[in-house]
């Protein structure tokens, strides 16, 4: 295994706390990092506000990798498509 590689836990909050801090809790669930997060309260103080982590790994706090892949739309271009002019169709 590559020592320099990352590891990405599949969800990550980020809390700021009365006391100033912020910080991010990770878990294998949402329900774990939120745990943590509550956990950190006896600590910090009370939860002035939380999300979800969005940034080159994360959307809204969950692993992008986790995410479901947006669907294929499979586009077609008409605009060189010749028709008859008389609108009778070809028949040989």
């Amino acid at each position: 295994m590559d020592p320099t590689s990352e590891v990405y836990p599949p969800y990550r909050l980020v809390a700021e706390f009365m006391d100033g801090s912020r910080l991010l809790f990770d878990g294998l669930t949402e329900q774990q990092a939120m745990d943590a997060l509550e956990a950190a309260q006896a600590q910090h103080g009370d939860i002035y506000w939380y999300d979800g982590v969005t940034d080159q790994h994360y959307e809204r706090g969950v692993y992008h990798a986790l995410l479901p892949r947006p669907p294929v739309i499979d586009m077609f271009d008409f605009t060189e498509l010749i028709l008859p002019e008389d609108g009778s169709t070809e028949e040989e």
